[in-house]
């Protein structure tokens, strides 16, 4: 499972490029999906590599913007481990957690919306016009990378 967040925005971007991204279930920018591992999912996010940040993030972080950033498909309760134990198949964030990143469900399916919005990076963006590999904000993340990144945005 990649986390998947918008950096860039959708000013001068190509109309196939917004398609992919909202396949991907981001529409906005600072938005995040956790989309499962495919070659299906490999070549969307290739294709908007540009446009966005990704990696497969740590199971601490990932428990941590699930807490505060996930949201029920219908409602407006705000999600912790007794939510989690009365609506979905889970005791609690932890446990939802690990199933994300082992790809055993996903946000939809356990009643969640499938993005998590997030906050804009605490400190700012390394740079939003450069890969990482040229000390940027853009393209595929180490674990340690994007764990940095949603730690700044939670």
């Amino acid at each position: 499972m990649e986390a998947v967040v918008q950096i860039r925005g959708e000013v001068n971007m190509d109309q196939d490029i917004r398609d992919t991204l909202s396949m991907l279930n981001i529409h906005k920018v600072n938005h995040c999906a956790l989309v499962p591992e495919s070659e299906t999912s490999r070549g969307m996010i290739t294709k908007v590599n540009d446009f966005v940040a990704h990696g497969e993030p740590d199971r601490d972080v990932l428990e941590t913007v699930l807490s505060k950033r996930a949201q029920p498909l219908e409602g407006s309760d705000d999600v912790d481990d007794e939510w989690i134990a009365e609506n979905t198949d889970y005791d609690d964030i932890a446990d939802l957690a690990g199933a994300l990143l082992d790809d055993e469900t996903s946000l939809r399916e356990q009643g969640l919306t499938p993005v998590l919005r997030l906050h804009p990076p605490r400190g700012g963006h390394e740079g939003i016009k450069h890969p990482t590999k040229e000390g940027g904000q853009l393209g595929k993340h180490t674990t340690e990378e994007i764990t940095t990144l949603l730690k700044a945005m939670r």
